[in-house]
């Protein structure tokens, strides 16, 4: 049977104000180390647990943070962003660290059944605050803003002076292409999905709002060094390997590391070596995942210390209602891997 706080002061011979000091309310900064030590390892033995309901009608704060992403697909039953895993680890560690911790929303739990109601993870103060990935709806945006609900945006393509937390996807698209330049390529081709592009093209909508700057990007580079850009359409491997041979390319730019392996098999149907012959940069490579088989080169995307700055400044506003943490734009960093190479010949 667990103790309580009385029975913890008993047998350390300490007040229970001490007691809760150190153990609950974060103020053991307050007493001497080897009464913090003896008071943890009295509550150890005792099997010692805090009522969270007390400590939130103490503090007024759950110490729960909701992160939001559109993990599921209702629609084919697949998972959907399943590479914010990292930054949810990361995220996830910072907050224990301070007495906080992290509860998932998906996005459809953002989305009220009825006009006049709150959606279901709003209906009650369960959440200190949120974290949010792309994909959510302008009316749920608006909720948080009327309710005064701290959150900070990841990744939503919607830069403010405070509270975000973005890649500068045309920057890093720029940092790529003239990494590869500068190896002697210039005969750079860009990835795109058909779909995708027609629908950047027609409506200036992208499914992502990366899309578009990545693009602008890869162009303004190319044009900078009097270049031809090449987008080769869609994901079909033969379909690849024709546009590839057409315009002879040393090296292709895919939008992330999934798709690289679709360009190892189309170079392979010409009977080219990678990086020998093609050189593959992915304009998001995932820095903690450990690689299979080869190392993937392009502009390195460190999702677990992205989570960690992001839990820091939902921390930041939460201690202080009236501040905003400033906004952060980042770049990443270029990797040569195991497929990027110099070209044979330009």
């Amino acid at each position: 049977m667990s103790a309580g706080l009385k029975e913890v002061a008993a047998a350390a011979g300490v007040s229970v104000q001490t007691v809760s000091d150190i153990l609950n309310c974060g103020r053991q900064d307050r007493y001497d180390p080897k009464t913090q030590s003896l008071v943890r390892k009295i509550a150890l033995q005792q099997h010692y647990r805090p009522q969270r309901s007390g400590r939130v009608l103490r503090s007024q704060s759950t110490g729960i943070v909701g992160f939001i992403a559109a993990n599921y697909s209702p629609d084919d039953d697949y998972l959907e962003h399943y590479d914010v895993y990292p930054f949810l680890v990361g995220a996830s560690h910072y907050l224990t660290r301070h007495n906080h911790h992290v509860g998932l929303v998906e996005t459809a739990e953002t989305e009220p059944a009825d006009d006049e109601e709150l959606p279901h993870c709003l209906r009650e103060k369960f959440f200190d605050g949120f974290i949010a990935h792309w994909g959510l709806a302008e009316r749920f945006q608006e909720i948080l803003r009327v309710l005064e609900i701290p959150v900070i945006w990841w990744d939503v393509g919607l830069f403010a002076p405070h509270n975000c937390l973005d890649r500068d996807e045309m920057a890093i698209t720029q940092v790529l292409t003239q990494s590869l330049i500068e190896l002697g390529h210039r005969r750079i081709g860009l990835m795109v999905g058909q779909r995708s592009w027609q629908q950047h093209q027609l409506t200036g909508k992208p499914p992502h709002y990366s899309y578009g700057l990545r693009y602008e990007g890869y162009r303004a580079q190319m044009l900078r060094h009097n270049q031809p850009e090449v987008l080769l359409m869609g994901y079909e491997v033969a379909a690849l390997a024709a546009q590839m041979q057409q315009h002879q390319l040393t090296a292709v730019i895919t939008q992330s590391a999934a798709s690289v392996p679709i360009v190892q098999l189309a170079a392979q149907m010409l009977g080219q070596r990678v990086p020998q012959d093609l050189s593959i940069a992915a304009l998001d490579v995932e820095t903690r995942m450990r690689p299979r088989d080869k190392k993937i080169g392009g502009m390195a995307y460190d999702r677990y210390t992205i989570g960690q700055q992001a839990a820091g400044m939902l921390l930041d506003t939460l201690r202080s209602r009236d501040k905003m943490a400033p906004s952060l734009k980042f770049t990443g960093e270029f990797s040569i891997g195991d497929t990027i190479g110099s070209p044979h010949s330009t």
